[in-house]
């Protein structure tokens, strides 16, 4: 038996002596006297209290283990809260720094953003202020090859190039320069930067091909950079039949002069009277289909062309004593017509104020050509090794 249950037993059976014991006569003074209980009364009594107060033990231990339960399972609950508030502690103070580094990441992120906006906007802003200086002088270049300037413009263009890097149209016109100077490597890298698409430009390339070709040695080589040329001028002529060059002549002529050199005179001849049909009032198809007419024996039809020629040249230098290409046309027909003074004075005013090497060099194939030709003399012998000290004097300049 427990000890509570031991503790009721006691307590029912002192109830039952009392109950038992007579009333004391100071308390009943007032009552009738009272009837003695019996001893096996007494006894149920008492089996009647022990019976309620096993019952009552009984709900108590119930109770107790009840809320014996109820206290571990708080206890339980309470660690297991315990654990649960730890790591929701430890894992929000996780959470937290992680999302803590992640803003000051998407912060510094933001900051570099900005600095780079700010400086892809002052890139901009430069790269329109040089597009805008570019476009400028490259007004300017084109008034200075006007003007026959090309010295000028070649070094206004390259510092438009140095600006504006993309811009076809400066590319276009250094690339016609360089060729003019003979520096054609540097020609035919502007020029393909150029556009293809662009008909000026793409027959350009044509030509310092061609004069690429005229310098190769190797003639597999050669034949390579002729057939490339005929293609861009080819090309070139088929989109647009009307296009010149920077100095307003007709490409025609660059293809005549292609065919000339590779010894297919008549399609020489074809390409240069299409180029004096384009350009009536030029003198240089007649000239070089002069010098046609010459290589091929026919020396009555070569003289008229040559008078032809110098007619118009006579009257494109007096308006522009700087216009070189016409004073080279003119040169020319002097010496094949047997003019040596009037080819002197031509070659005095060259020095006086001689064009490029590369040009030069041009002028100095039609001489040859007359050289060794019927017309050739010792005078026109004179006047071809005047012109190619002319031509070292540039390179060495």
């Amino acid at each position: 038996m427990s000890r509570a249950t031991t503790l009721l037993v006691v307590f029912a059976l002192a109830l039952a002596m009392l109950l038992a014991a007579p009333t004391p006569i100071l308390l009943a003074q007032d009552d009738s006297t009272p009837t003695p209980i019996s001893p096996e009364r007494v006894l149920e009594r008492a089996q009647e209290a022990l019976q309620r107060a096993e019952s009552v033990a009984q709900d108590s231990q119930k109770t107790l283990e009840t809320v014996s339960r109820m206290l571990s399972f708080l206890e339980s609950a309470g660690q297991a809260i315990g654990i649960v508030l730890t790591l929701a502690t430890t894992v929000g103070a996780t959470v937290v720094a992680f999302l803590w580094r992640r803003a000051n990441k998407a912060l510094e992120r933001a900051e570099q953003l900005r600095a780079d906006a700010e400086r892809t906007l002052r890139e901009i802003e430069r790269r329109g202020a040089d597009t805008t200086r570019a476009a400028s002088l490259l007004q300017i270049g084109v008034q200075q090859m006007l003007a026959h300037s090309h010295d000028a413009a070649l070094q206004t263009f390259e510092e438009a190039h140095k600006l504006d890097p993309n811009n076809r149209a400066v590319s276009y016109y250094l690339g016609e320069l360089y060729t003019q100077k003979g520096d054609l490597e540097r020609a035919i890298e502007l020029l393909r930067a150029s556009g293809g698409e662009f008909p000026p430009s793409e027959a350009a390339l044509g030509y310092a091909l061609r004069r690429k070709a005229e310098r190769e040695q190797q003639p597999e080589r050669r034949n390579q950079l002729y057939a490339q040329a005929e293609q861009h001028l080819l090309n070139a002529l088929s989109r647009d039949p009307q296009v010149r060059d920077i100095n307003g002549a007709s490409f025609y002529g660059a293809l005549g002069g292609l065919y000339r050199r590779q010894g297919r005179l008549e399609d020489a001849v074809r390409a240069y009277e299409a180029a004096s049909r384009v350009t009536p009032h030029s003198s240089y198809p007649l000239n070089n289909l002069a010098l046609l007419h010459l290589r091929q024996g026919k020396l009555e039809q070569a003289d008229q062309m040559f008078r032809r020629s110098a007619r118009i040249a006579a009257r494109a230098v007096d308006g522009d004593p700087f216009d070189h290409w016409a004073r080279f046309d003119l040169l020319t027909a002097h010496v094949a017509l047997g003019e040596y003074d009037k080819a002197e004075e031509q070659v005095a005013l060259l020095y006086e104020s001689p064009p490029s090497a590369g040009a030069l060099e041009l002028l100095l194939g039609g001489l040859e050509t007359v050289q060794r030709s019927p017309r050739g003399t010792a005078h026109s012998a004179q006047i071809v090794e005047r012109v190619k000290a002319l031509i070292e004097r540039q390179r060495s300049a």
